[in-house]
């Protein structure tokens, strides 16, 4: 599964307890006026990386989330979106033992989905 990904942020501190791999995906159905992050609102925009790929590179931190507390947050944009992506990468990452984390306006999925 591929996600379209803005940026990554390798040690976030203010997106979730602990130290952070947050993740920026592209899209947003929202567009805020005041948006710190409105270069994340084209859904065409970014790049293609596959949820295991993205799961690795932040597996390569985990020494970090340890001694912090800390894991992985997906951020935006708006996530769900992604939903398809975001759902794949947080299996990934659970299953290494990773926290996670959504930053989300919540208006993009039906509970079903989550």
């Amino acid at each position: 599964m591929n996600g379209r990904i803005h940026s990554f942020e390798t040690f976030g501190t203010v997106d979730g307890p602990g130290i952070r791999f947050v993740v920026f995906l592209q899209g947003c159905n929202f567009l805020c006026v005041y948006c710190h992050n409105p270069d994340t609102w084209p859904l065409s925009a970014g790049s293609e990386y596959s949820a295991e790929e993205t799961a690795a590179m932040a597996a390569r931190y985990k020494p970090y989330f340890t001694a912090s507390g800390g894991g992985i947050t997906v951020s935006g944009g708006e996530p769900l979106l992604q939903i398809k992506f975001v759902t794949e990468l947080f299996r990934l990452c659970r299953t290494e033992g990773i926290h996670t984390c959504l930053d989300t306006n919540g208006s993009a999925c039906r509970s079903e989905e989550l």
